[in-house]
């Protein structure tokens, strides 16, 4: 095989992995949609319906900010930012991965929860929010949705990968496939 056939394979194989990359965070994207759907639908504004009591409710609630109704009222100004962050991501997503498979798997995961909640954002004025979990009357955890998942466990794999997923000799080391 000379060069450029190599070459040739090496983006259609980038191209593939891109797609299923694609997939991925349009099945989290699709996923987080249609439980917000299914909650605004069969449940009122400000529902709550205990699962496990003293631990977790099915709730439909509105964040009209950003994570613990930080930005409480600047919902477009945070669809724009989520609009421009996502618009990063695909532009840099080489970069930001690294070409590691398992740094390409979480970001195409946040890239498709960042996507969810911009949606609300721009379509509905607000996030739909529905899983609360909790400690008795003593702690209370803010209530969150798929996409707010997506988001915190992407990012926390994706630092933890940036601080452990290195080899002793310094080269980056690729995840399981």
């Amino acid at each position: 095989m000379d060069m450029t056939e190599s070459k040739t394979e090496t983006r259609k194989l980038g191209g593939r992995r891109l797609v299923a990359y694609w997939g991925v965070g349009t099945a989290v994207l699709l996923l987080d949609q249609l439980t917000k759907v299914i909650v605004d639908w069969q449940f009122p504004l400000n529902y709550s319906r205990p699962v496990i009591p003293g631990f977790f409710d099915l709730v439909h609630v509105r964040n009209y900010g950003a994570a613990w109704g930080m930005f409480a009222g600047r919902t477009w100004l945070l669809g724009v930012v989520s609009l421009v962050a996502v618009i990063l991501l695909v532009m840099n997503f080489h970069a930001m991965s690294e070409r590691k498979r398992f740094n390409e798997w979480i970001l195409s995961i946040i890239g498709g929860g960042i996507a969810g909640n911009m949606i609300d954002r721009f379509v509905r004025g607000s996030v739909i929010d529905f899983l609360d979990f909790h400690w008795q009357e003593v702690y209370h955890y803010p209530s969150f949705n798929v996409a707010d998942i997506a988001i915190s466990v992407g990012v926390c794999l994706y630092v933890a990968y940036a601080f452990f997923g290195k080899k002793k000799n310094g080269a980056a080391e690729d995840a399981p496939k």
